[in-house]
This record gives C-alpha cells, structure tokens and sequence, in this order.
C-alpha cells in the first residue's frame, strides 16, 4: 500500500490550542455563544469564515459553524487565499490528508481532479498548501460540528485574478450537478486601521455583498476596491452561487479585533456569512 501523503498542522499551538482537549473545549464554548438563526434553506451554498487567531475572531467565525451544525453536508471545499507564497491560479491539494490535533481530515480527490481537469488556472498542487494558516484553521471547528466525519477539497488561490474566480466558480457549479458540497470562503476584512475607520470600511463591504450586485463586486475588485484578503475566494462562492440558483447573502455575525481583544488602535475585522436558496 502507498504511503499515504499528509499536510500536517503548521500553526496548532499557535492560531489555536495544541492540544485536543483545549482545542474542543475552545471551540465547544465558541459554539454555545454563537447566535442562533431561524433560517430554513433549500440549500447552502457555502459560508464566509475569518481565518485569524482563535482569541481574535474564534467567535465570529463559530456563527458560521453554528448554522452549518444544523445544515450538513459530507463534502467541504474550502477556498483560502494564499499570505506566504504567490502564484497564479488555484491549487488544489492532491494529497491524502489535513491533519490537526484532532485527527486527520480526508481529502476528497475525485471532486478535486474533477475541478482541475481541463482548466488554465486550476490545478492539482502543494504550492500554497505547505505553511498556509487560512486553511488549516477552518478545520478544527468542521471537525468538532461533524465528528470528523466529513471530506474536504483544500483549495489554496494565489494571486487575485478575475479569471481564476470566473474559472473556479465555473468548475464548483459543473462539479454541483454530481456532487454535494458546501464551499467555505475563508477571509478576514480590513486591516490595521483605526476601530472607527475600520467599521465604516468593513460595513461598506458587507452592504455590497448583501446587495449581491456581482458587476459592481467585479468592478470594484478589478480596481483594488474591495478591502478583505480572502476577496478571491469571497467572490468565487458568491458566483458559484448565483451560477447555480437565485441566492440570497446573510450575515451572521461582525466584529473587529477590537471587540474580541481590547485593542483598538490597528484592528482586523471578521465576517461570518452564509450563502443560500431561500
């Protein structure tokens, strides 16, 4: 038997506990405060999940996670832009396993070779795998929600180019008709303002996500105008969704580093949303 290709965790211990029981019991009570939402979907397209340190924006993400406990799904395709190497295109993990703490985590290659085959800017790679945090810490929470009984697709986007987007989101719509998937947008917002400036900023953003206008997103993506580092993967659900249905944009939770960690000189700000079929 081959053996088996594992991406193991670069930032347990780091964006979050090392160790399985503070990792469950963090993420355990993350869940019991997150809000409940009376929303009855035909289908979820996907969600919107920050990717900072869990004592930063672990709450808000925990909203995302909340609502996918009571809408699950067997197959996860997590998008994650790409902070520590760039290239262009979409790279999607051709390895056996993700590994955290909590065990290890299937990849689902036959989704994922359907969606690099047969195109320019997907493919089947390490590159921006090998140190990306953004991934690796949605997995925890869909591990503790699911009891590790899930797969996922690890889809790492490099360099922010409306063709991958429009690429991406073709393939995840074509991949739609024989699969069922939810797809994670992993994102943080503004960075490194002011508390005051950065809420004006990021409630801008959201008021234009909601709105769900994908010619004005793309206009002001193509023109740097869309302040958030998961903006590729953020716009790649968005159109994945609109390409296979008539779907609606909710948020679920808000908050800046300064709401979750006192300083509020230069905060991150945090988005919780869910894509779906009313």
């Amino acid at each position: 038997m081959a053996e088996k290709i594992i991406r193991e965790p670069v930032v347990a211990g780091m964006f979050y506990p090392g160790s399985i029981t503070s990792l469950t019991q963090q993420i355990n009570q993350f869940l019991n405060e997150a809000p409940d939402f009376d929303i009855k979907p035909k289908k979820v397209y996907g969600i919107i999940s920050p990717h900072a340190g869990y004592i930063y924006s672990g709450i808000v993400a925990a909203a995302g996670y909340k609502f996918l406990k009571n809408n699950p799904a067997k197959d996860i395709i997590i998008t994650a832009p790409s902070h520590k190497e760039y290239f262009l295109g979409a790279s999607i993990f051709p390895g056996d396993y993700y590994q955290t703490p909590l065990g290890l985590v299937k990849v689902n290659k036959e989704i994922g070779t359907f969606l690099a085959e047969n195109h320019k800017y997907i493919d089947l790679s390490y590159s921006g795998h090998r140190e990306e945090h953004s991934l690796e810490v949605q997995l925890p929470f869909l591990q503790v929600i699911f009891n590790n009984d899930f797969n996922i697709v690890p889809i790492v986007i490099g360099e922010h180019d409306l063709n991958v987007i429009n690429e991406l989101s073709t393939a995840l719509q074509e991949a739609s008709k024989n699969h069922n998937f939810i797809v994670i947008a992993s994102s943080d917002l503004s960075h490194y303002h002011s508390y005051d400036i950065a809420v004006k900023i990021d409630r801008l953003l959201i008021n234009k996500l909601e709105k769900y206008n994908l010619e004005e997103l793309e206009e002001d993506f193509i023109r740097n105008n869309l302040e958030a580092c998961g903006i590729a993967p953020i716009l790649t659900l968005l159109k994945y969704a609109k390409l296979s249905g008539s779907p609606v944009f909710k948020t679920l939770d808000y908050k800046n580093s300064g709401d979750t960690s006192g300083t509020k000189s230069q905060v991150v700000g945090y988005l919780s949303a869910v894509i779906y079929e009313p």
